[in-house]
């Protein structure tokens, strides 16, 4: 079946990347009656303001700020491959933060894991030439075809890829429940290479954030409003860039005396300013002046621009980093809502890399037993308050001991996280809880502090 793309994946992508009909100018209009010699000038000076980059890179960054947590003692073949997801040495936390920058970009990514089909004979020879399971993306444009059970689930899923053999042509990846194929038609006639899985599953895992219903493959794409805004702003600057350029520059109007003079002094080149010269007949009695033009159109363009900027950030629940005039309370809001939306994106991310854990189980015949978590904490504290109030806690003769422990140990991952990985954060942990632990053993003993 042939699938219906009503949407252009490049305009997304170069919206996130600032490229191709933004670096050409190719996504701005033309006004009605401008020359094509002007036109082409506005195209070679245009400017963006990259909103979609920089929300994008902001969201992935909140939800990556924190490594996830992840306990693979009894699964360790996981953590293997944590420490190599894709043959290239990348590990987990950076290609699950490319996977959903991706995602966000394009509605869609489709997660292939696979194994290298290479004959060893034992354990170390495997270690050697690397075969073990990994993982690669795909784009929704180069989704072929595909089938779903009632349950929302794969049957069979088909790629479109360019053949790297011949970057003229495709070649055509058809993965089943049982069994892979390569061919080089669609409908692999022309098999190229075959074999069998027996993983009982498809596996290839659709990963989506905006995902509305169970049957639907090609999700709308996170930034696809944010993109479309961001062209809108992109053509007013640029328009409102061209009336400052054409009018800001005060007009010289001066007298001659006839038609002829007007026409001797065209001849002679007159250019003055911007080329905004006017010349009339001095018979009217009107004497040599500037003239300005108005300021109205550039202020209306001004005003629109404010909307278009408003409207991105509501896109995006960022309403309250945009805004100086709401409450306290509104404000904490919308801010809600934009850590609730991290929040769905981390548990979306969290049921993926247990997908995927499990089939790179399936690939191993073995059974993921470890433990997944990636962080939902987004509030953001204000670090003096925060000090000042656990500093005055600490001090009071009463507090419990668990309590102390807990405060202290809150305390140094608050103000030591941005410059410790999470096992270092773990080690300061025990750390205080081994000190704990001695003074409640010493306490038992007979001493007091």
């Amino acid at each position: 079946m042939a699938i219906n793309f009503d949407l252009d994946y490049q305009f997304l992508k170069d919206s996130y990347t600032g490229r191709g009909g933004y670096l050409d100018g190719r996504y701005l209009i033309k006004f009605p009656n401008e020359s094509d010699e002007k036109f082409k000038n506005r195209k070679e000076y245009a400017t963006l303001f990259n909103f979609c980059k920089k929300i994008v890179n902001s969201i992935v960054g909140h939800v990556f700020k924190k490594s996830p947590v992840r306990k693979t003692e009894d699964s360790p073949w996981y953590e293997t491959f944590m420490n190599n997801t894709d043959r290239r040495g990348t590990y987990i936390d950076d290609k699950m933060n490319q996977l959903l920058k991706l995602t966000l970009i394009n509605g869609v990514i489709f997660i292939i894991t696979d194994k290298p089909r290479i004959s060893v004979k034992t354990a170390l020879e495997e270690k050697e030439l690397k075969v073990f399971p990994y993982i690669t993306f795909r784009k929704p444009t180069q989704l072929h075809d595909y089938s779903i059970d009632e349950f929302g689930n794969l049957t069979y899923i088909v790629f479109k890829e360019v053949n790297p053999e011949n970057p003229q042509n495709f070649i055509y990846r058809k993965y089943t429940e049982n069994e892979w194929f390569i061919a080089d038609d669609d409908q692999f006639s022309k098999i190229r290479d075959s074999g069998e899985h027996k993983l009982g599953v498809v596996p290839v895992i659709p990963f989506s954030v905006t995902q509305l219903e169970d049957d639907e493959i090609l999700s709308t794409p996170f930034i696809l409003e944010i993109a479309r805004l961001q062209k809108d702003f992109y053509n007013v600057v640029n328009e409102l860039r061209t009336i400052l350029r054409d009018n800001t520059f005060p007009i010289l109007t001066f007298p001659v005396k006839n038609d002829s003079s007007i026409e001797a002094l065209r001849n002679q080149g007159l250019s003055l300013s911007t080329n905004n010269g006017l010349l009339y007949n001095a018979e009217a009695g009107a004497k040599p002046e500037f003239i300005a033009p108005p300021s109205e159109p550039a202020e209306v363009y001004l005003s629109y621009m404010e909307v278009l900027i408003r409207q991105i950030f509501k896109e995006v629940n960022l309403d309250f980093a945009n805004s100086k005039a709401e409450s306290g309370l509104a404000k904490q809001y919308d801010y809600l809502e934009f850590t609730t939306m991290l929040v769905n994106f981390a548990n979306a991310l969290e049921s993926c890399e247990y997908k995927i854990a499990e089939l790179v189980g399936k690939w191993l015949d073995e059974e993921f037993k470890g433990y997944i978590e990636y962080s939902k904490q987004f509030t953001i504290l204000d670090a003096e308050q925060f000090i000042n109030t656990v500093l005055t806690v600490l001090d009071r003769p009463d507090l419990p001991p668990i309590l102390h422990n807990e405060l202290m140990k809150l305390t140094a991952r608050f103000i030591l996280n941005p410059f410790k990985d999470e096992k270092e954060l773990d080690q300061i942990e025990n750390a205080i809880d081994s000190r704990e632990d001695y003074e409640v053993k010493l306490r038992a003993e007979g001493w007091s502090s």
